[in-house]
């Protein structure tokens, strides 16, 4: 399991906008979460692909056939 930690306020700002826009149950392809975060106006491409990594790597994202999906709350 991947243990989650702090998220600057820029990926807490595109999860947010993640959360509104990813399917819980078949997820976002990943080019699309892109240009949702791009759309958003506070991101460039490069922005958005650098913020699905933070989160990614911080475990509030992950991918599974190139498809966003947000990783469920530990309660």
């Amino acid at each position: 399991m991947i243990d989650k930690r702090r998220i600057p306020p820029f990926a807490e700002d595109a999860l947010g906008v993640l959360r509104e826009t990813v399917d819980e149950g078949a997820g976002l392809p990943k080019d699309e979460a892109n240009a949702v975060l791009v759309s958003d106006e506070r991101c460039t491409e490069g922005d958005a692909e650098h913020t699905l990594e933070v989160l990614q790597s911080r475990g509030y994202i992950y991918f599974v056939d190139e498809r966003v999906f947000i990783t469920p709350p530990d309660d």
